[in-house]
């Protein structure tokens, strides 16, 4: 049977040399009916301990899985950044273009949350409406006082994910002041062309399925996970 592969991370260094393509892209490969992921592991001569994860069709698999023909299979290294804790900045959407002084739904928020608090451990999330459920009730200075000290607060995070499926310009200062503290991040909008958007994010995403998707292949915590640590290291 023949399987899809893609390596992450030091991993690359064992794919194969006739595998046409960049070090990053998929490559196939032959294995026996029956293989599981340890057999492809020891098929590409990759060290016992090296992969610490594999997701199979962009969902997460046991290294003993039996693979199928046609299968995607996805190998990861230990994550990068070892044992420091990713702060993330939960940046979106509250009242929006709303003409009343209601808020839109903050189910997002909770899905988010949820997440990542699953697929990082010891991620550490700072959250604007969490901290203030009702906000909405606040006095004119407890209002103001809120309102600049969580936006400085984007500045601090190592990583900014802000959904806006509506425009917000409380979450574009946010991205702003995230932006120039040379913090990763990752917008899930519609809004592709907007400057604000595409000249402060590093990635766009249509929406929190695909988001959640990455975190459920390891695509997050192999490739944006480091590069957000990176960041605020350098």
């Amino acid at each position: 049977m023949k399987v899809e592969v893609k390596l992450y991370g030091i991993l690359r260094t064992s794919r194969p040399s006739e595998a046409s393509g960049a070090p990053h892209h998929p490559f196939d490969i032959k294995l026996e009916a029956g293989a599981t992921a340890v057999h492809l592991i020891h098929q590409l001569g990759i060290e016992d301990g090296l992969v610490t994860a594999v997701a199979i069709n962009n969902k997460t698999a046991e290294l003993d899985t039996i693979l199928h023909d046609g299968d995607q299979v996805s190998l990861f290294p230990p994550s990068a950044g070892g044992s420091q804790p990713l702060r993330v900045f939960i940046a979106g959407v509250m009242q929006a273009n709303r003409h009343d002084p209601s808020m839109e739904s903050q189910d997002y928020r909770l899905l988010l949350s949820e997440a990542l608090r699953r697929h990082i451990p010891n991620v550490q999330l700072i959250d604007p409406w969490a901290e203030n459920p009702n906000s909405l009730e606040y006095t004119e200075e407890q209002a103001r006082h809120t309102f600049v000290t969580m936006t400085n607060m984007a500045s601090e995070a190592d990583l900014l994910i802000a959904y806006l499926p509506l425009p917000s310009m409380g979450t574009a200062m946010e991205m702003w002041q995230a932006y120039q503290a040379n913090t990763y991040i990752i917008a899930v909008t519609p809004f592709v062309h907007h400057w604000a958007i595409r000249f402060t994010a590093n990635e766009i995403l249509p929406d929190l399925e695909s988001l959640i998707g990455w975190l459920e292949n390891g695509r997050f915590q192999q490739e944006i996970v480091p590069a957000a640590l990176a960041r605020r290291q350098s």
